[in-house]
């Protein structure tokens, strides 16, 4: 097979039945998708360590023939920088942050300081979550093809109606077990994605990533045209991902950010 499929946990994932995966490429799902659908993904990536514990648990009682599972010791040790081309200043044209994240005080401070202006700083080469695992992993096995769905990157409501971006939380498995019992996402996630996603474009240039998601999640995301500047990425909706497993791939048009 020439393709592989990273699912992410998006909401966006419920309109597409990802079951017709099966047979189309190898399939690589993230942290509590076995709960859903516990024969259907060759490779499950959790790197948060309970979450790995939990799936472990169950791999471990049911143990799939078919299915390899991924821990934090698992994932590739690249840091997400390319050697001689990046610092921490480094920013694509059009972006005021890149690698680094600057924003609220760090958790636990105290906010009744008066004049305290701490800021909380956030290396993304130092993060490693499991969908940009997962995402890396299928591209450094030297796959053709890395087609990434339910990626959603933003809140759950794009915009509110004050016109600022939503961070409303994201997640099929949101307030389960293992799972951020909160109403918002951090702040810095999508940034932390978008950058990850960059890097991996670069570092692996002879190979197609296709990013599918709904329409809407796309155009709202204003970020994505400047973080998805390599020629080796092209955006789709769910219907492009149907017109594929149906055997149509090459008469997509594909969007244009």
């Amino acid at each position: 097979m020439d393709t592989a499929f990273i699912i992410g946990n998006g909401e966006s994932r419920t309109i597409f039945p990802i079951e017709d995966l099966k047979g189309h490429g190898i399939l690589y799902g993230c942290n509590g998708i076995y709960r859903d659908y516990p024969t259907l993904c060759d490779h499950i990536v959790a790197v948060n360590p309970p979450m790995y514990v939990e799936v472990l648990e169950w791999y471990d009682q049911k143990r799939p023939n078919s299915l390899k599972l991924h821990g934090p010791q698992d994932i590739s040790k690249w840091n997400y920088i390319m050697p001689g081309e990046d610092d921490e200043l480094s920013t694509p044209q059009n972006l005021k942050l890149y690698r680094v994240w600057r924003g609220a005080r760090p958790p636990g401070h105290d906010r009744s300081i008066p004049g305290d202006n701490v800021i909380r700083t956030i290396d993304f080469s130092t993060s490693k979550g499991s969908g940009m695992s997962a995402v890396l992993m299928a591209a450094e096995s030297g796959i053709k093809n890395v087609v990434i769905l339910a990626f959603d990157i933003l809140g759950g409501r794009q915009w509110l109606t004050s016109q600022a971006m939503s961070r409303e939380q994201n997640n099929i498995y949101k307030n389960t077990l293992n799972y951020p019992n909160r109403i918002n996402m951090k702040a810095y996630l999508k940034y932390e994605w978008m950058f990850q996603l960059r890097q991996i474009l670069r570092r692996h240039p002879k190979t197609n990533f296709y990013f599918i998601n709904r329409r809407e999640n796309i155009r709202t995301n204003t970020y994505l045209r400047w973080y998805f500047d390599q020629p080796n990425i092209k955006t789709g909706i769910y219907a492009d991902l149907r017109r594929w497993v149906e055997g149509y791939r090459d008469d997509i048009k594909w969007m244009r950010l």
